[in-house]
Parts: C-alpha cells; sequence; structure tokens
C-alpha cells in the first residue's frame, strides 16, 4: 500500500473521530438539557400540588373546627394530608435544591432585610393556620399574628411589616376602621393591605379599595391568587426600600 493511500485514510480516520467527538459533545448536551427540562416540571409539579395539597389541609382544619360530629374523619384527611407533605418536601430536597459548593450547607442571610414581615389581623385562629401554612413556601417571610385590631395596629406601627392581610369582622375594632387608622399614620400609611373577608358586598368592597386597600379576596379565597398578591405587593416593597 503506497504512502498516499496511509496518509488518506489517517485522514478519514481523523474526520471520522472528529465527526463522533462532535456527535458525542452533542448528545451530552442533549442529555443535559432534557435533565435540566425534566427537573424543573418535577419542581414545578412539586409546587403546583403543594399550593393544592394546602388548600385541602387548611379548610379540612377549619371544616373539623366547624363540624365536631366528624372529627375522626377530618383528622384522618390531616393525617394523610401531612403525610403528603412530607413526601414533597423529600422530592423538593432530593430535585429541587441546588447542591452546596465545597461540602458546606447553604446558609441563609441572617441579616434584617432578609427577612419580609406580614401581619395578618384575623380574629380566627384556624384562619391563621391556613395563612400561615400558605405562605410557609415563600422563603424568609416573617408572618405576625394579631387577633383583634388594636394589636394589629400595635403591632403595625412597631413592627411596620412590609404588608397586611387584614379581616374585617374583627371583636373589638371593624376592620375598615383599622384601615382608616392605618392610613392616618405616618408610619404605617404606605404599607399595602390586602382584605381577606367572608363579605362579597360589592359596596364594601368599593369602599374597603377607595379607602386605601390594595386589593379584597373574599372568603374562601383563591390560594394561588393570594400568593400572587402576596409576591406582587412584597416585590413592590422591595423596589422602594432599594
Amino acid at each position: 500500500m503506497s504512502e498516499a493511500v496511509h496518509v488518506r485514510d489517517l485522514e478519514n480516520a481523523h474526520r471520522e473521530i472528529e465527526q463522533l467527538r462532535k456527535e458525542v459533545r452533542q448528545a451530552i448536551a442533549t442529555a443535559a438539557t432534557t435533565r435540566e427540562e425534566a427537573q424543573q416540571k418535577i419542581c414545578e409539579f412539586a409546587r403546583e400540588f403543594r399550593i393544592s395539597l394546602t388548600t385541602v389541609i387548611g379548610f379540612s382544619d377549619i371544616l373539623s373546627a366547624n363540624d365536631k360530629s366528624h372529627s375522626p374523619e377530618w383528622s384522618q384527611i390531616a393525617i394523610a394530608g401531612h403525610e403528603l407533605v412530607e413526601l414533597i418536601e423529600k422530592l423538593e430536597r432530593s430535585v429541587c435544591l441546588p447542591p452546596a459548593s465545597n461540602g458546606q450547607a447553604k446558609t441563609t442571610d441572617p441579616s434584617p432585610t432578609s427577612a419580609r414581615t406580614v401581619l395578618h389581623i384575623e380574629d380566627n385562629e384556624t384562619n391563621f393556620r391556613l395563612t400561615e401554612r400558605i405562605l410557609e413556601d415563600r422563603a424568609n417571610i416573617e408572618l405576625l399574628w394579631a387577633a383583634t385590631g388594636s394589636q394589629g395596629l400595635e403591632l403595625a406601627i412597631n413592627h411596620v411589616p412590609a404588608l397586611i392581610l387584614l379581616d374585617l369582622n374583627l371583636p373589638d375594632i371593624h376592620g375598615s376602621d383599622v384601615l382608616v387608622q392605618l392610613r392616618n399614620t405616618p408610619s404605617t400609611q404606605k404599607i399595602p393591605v390586602i382584605v381577606l373577608s367572608s363579605d362579597a358586598s360589592p359596596t364594601r368592597i368599593e369602599r374597603m379599595l377607595k379607602a386605601g386597600a390594595r386589593d379584597y379576596l373574599i372568603k374562601p379565597f383563591d390560594i394561588k391568587r393570594l400568593l400572587f398578591l402576596v409576591d406582587e405587593a412584597l416585590y413592590s416593597r422591595s423596589q422602594i426600600a432599594a
């Protein structure tokens, strides 16, 4: 076999090797993209499932408090719900959380600016616990609870929260009067207020919005809508603070 034939065969082999390398790199890139897409879909599913599950658990607690004759059945629903929450949390820890670098666990910024304070003025503890479960999926939120209007005003002045969730039918002061006092106090007049109430009267809704409420949700409210409004309000406050 001539020298020219050897050279040609070597050149052909080199081209084939380069083509194989290119194909391998493309296959690796495709696999990485597919893996990332699959991971993203799993995390999105876990998040959506958690929101729906939180709704089921929260309202089962409310019904359990109001329907003592079926407490064992409601308790079984709550137990099953919490077991599902644990499974979702395990899934999120294994798939959705980024690995810690250098073998060290990721820590949360302990500075005060990392916490976003939300004050819920609500006389019904079960309703507050529902809100607590809904917001536990949001990072760095410090949730405060006031069971009366006067207590809510005191906490609002002392802590100046980033957001206030306000019930209307409070035992001492009506929520509309609480909103008026919040708007008339310099330190709290800019705090966004979302009303959460079972009062579906269009007149009441219009009055509260005109009085300075940012939004008005009717109980039982849509969980996704509340999360959207909370995220939107907190983001707006963070932009003002920046």
